[in-house]
């Protein structure tokens, strides 16, 4: 995993090699502007390839950010309220939203490379730049607003803290690399610069080749870009994976080093306010052993509140070194039955086990109306001695009730994914000895029992969070196959193998 220092710096380098080759080949005598060109051109290429390679990541970031706007709107008292309905619609479209955006970024940059149509690649790139500051912002600033207080309302921000944000990181190198919201703010307020300038003196810019090939490579970058997407959506698996769960990570030791790590953090500090006076403060605590030291001097009754604890990042200690340990997606691996708690039991299993994901049941609850018959009973009281009864019940009559009934019915699409394709590889790896189960959400374990009995599941249902399903596995359903809690294989609805086929590839 790279850093955001180490890509700009090969970023600046291989700009620097594409310029030395422009300037030689005499196609532009402007070095610092053919620079520029180039090394904005890399970026935006490889932070669309990135995306590209999983553009349903990308779509969920998306989804979360249409909520945070819609729950801001909801919040305001003008005309701008109005729109807060229009953003749940929007998140129904997320992955064309993101493909579009993923698209915009490789072809813009391929443009900016070769100079296609200097001008109109200038204002796509500014109104793109801007579009990504105000995403970026709006994460990084979030953090300075009380989880009570709407976003507009500025006179009520307050201290930063990091949890207070309302999305919490922007994506902008999907699942490569996690940038802090504070960095990739400055960091797109940096490339607004040269976006500005190429707006303002498009025709310095320079342009290769002549105008019919910049249009063949301009149209050649994006087909080839939409049938990458479409491949890594629709079709398949991400063909690189950058998520946590990958193929080859042990889930039980990962969640177990994340979980010692969390155990090493300590509060080194606190930033409070005094809701009297609006008064800021930020200290460090001397010593991590007596936390409050400092925090006396303090006291609630005088209006002092803490709003943030400093804290350090988790680690680990290996040969009298701290190493960092970054927290993940495993941590929340949390998994549950009807009964109760499942997780450890699942990451524990010794032998093979399949787990299939389903992270949205397809389809809708209907009320049925069925006949049932309705029995009346009477009770009769039998004599047995002087001082003795028995109470017996007897049927009185007999007759026909209508009820109704919730039942949830799979699209047939869905159905047919269990009925002929998920079930044939459950049932056989039953029979093997091997232990079956899906993973619903939580939102979907009321229709889970009607579920089962429209497709003829004959495997347990458990429930976990939405978004830890959707990490897992980029396929609904998708199928994962496990062992000791390690990640062995996983595969798409798409491309399910015969049972004897999975069997033969972990030999």
């Amino acid at each position: 995993m790279s850093s955001l220092s180490t890509l700009i710096i090969q970023f600046a380098l291989i700009g620097a090699v594409f310029t030395a080759i422009t300037v030689w080949g005499k196609q532009h005598k402007q070095i610092l502007w053919t620079f520029f060109q180039h090394f904005v051109g890399v970026w935006f290429i490889f932070s669309g390839l990135v995306k590209a390679v999983d553009p349903i990541g990308t779509a969920y970031k998306m989804e979360d950010y249409f909520a945070a706007f819609g729950q801001t709107f909801e919040g305001l008292n003008n005309v701008f309220g109005k729109l807060a309905p229009l953003f749940p619609w929007l998140a129904r479209y997320s992955i064309g939203f993101s493909i579009t955006m993923i698209l915009l970024e490789i072809v813009l940059g391929m443009m900016l490379i070769i100079g296609y149509r200097r001008k109109l690649t200038a204002w796509l790139l500014f109104l793109v730049l801007v579009f990504f500051t105000l995403l970026t912002g709006f994460t990084y600033l979030s953090g300075y607003v009380p989880s009570d207080v709407n976003f507009f309302d500025f006179a009520k921000w307050g201290t930063y803290i990091k949890t207070q944000m309302r999305v919490t990181d922007c994506g902008c190198f999907g699942d490569f690399i996690k940038l802090d919201p504070k960095i990739s703010f400055f960091k797109d307020l940096v490339l607004l610069v040269p976006g500005f300038l190429f707006l303002i003196w498009s025709r310095n810019m320079h342009q290769l080749w002549t105008p019919r090939v910049r249009g063949i490579i301009t149209a050649s970058t994006t087909v080839i870009t939409l049938l990458l997407c479409f491949q890594n959506t629709y079709m398949n698996l991400p063909i690189v994976d950058f998520r946590p769960f990958k193929i080859g990570t042990n889930i039980r030791e990962q969640k177990a080093l994340e979980a010692e790590a969390r155990s090493n953090v300590q509060i080194l500090g606190y930033k409070l306010e005094n809701t009297n006076t609006g008064e800021k403060a930020e200290y460090m605590e001397p010593d991590p052993a007596k936390p409050y030291s400092v925090y006396k001097q303090y006291p609630k009754d005088q209006g002092w509140k803490v709003k943030d604890q400093i804290k350090n990042d988790p680690f680990i200690e290996k040969d009298g070194k701290r190493i960092p340990v970054t927290a993940t997606k495993i941590s929340e691996f949390e998994i549950e039955s009807p009964d109760g708690e499942v997780t450890e039991d699942l990451l524990s299993e010794e032998g093979y086990s399949l787990m299939i994901v389903a992270y949205k049941l397809q389809g809708e609850k209907r009320t049925e109306t069925m006949v049932v018959q309705d029995t009346t009973w009477a009770m009769d009281t039998l004599r047995i001695s002087a001082d003795s009864f028995q109470l017996q019940r007897a049927v009185a009559s007999i007759a026909p009730q209508t009820i109704e009934k919730q039942v949830f019915i799979p699209t047939p699409d869905y159905a047919d994914l269990f009925l002929n394709k998920i079930n044939p590889l459950a049932d056989a790896a039953q029979k093997a000895g091997w232990k079956v189960y899906t993973l619903i959400t939580y939102q979907d374990a009321e229709v889970a029992d009607s579920f089962k009995q429209q497709v003829s599941a004959k495997y347990p249902f458990y429930k976990g969070d939405d978004k830890l399903l959707k990490t897992i596995i980029r396929a609904n359903p998708g199928v994962v196959v496990l062992k000791n809690g390690q990640v062995l294989d996983m595969y798409h609805h798409r491309h399910l193998p015969t049972f004897e086929a999975v069997q033969a590839k972990l030999k």
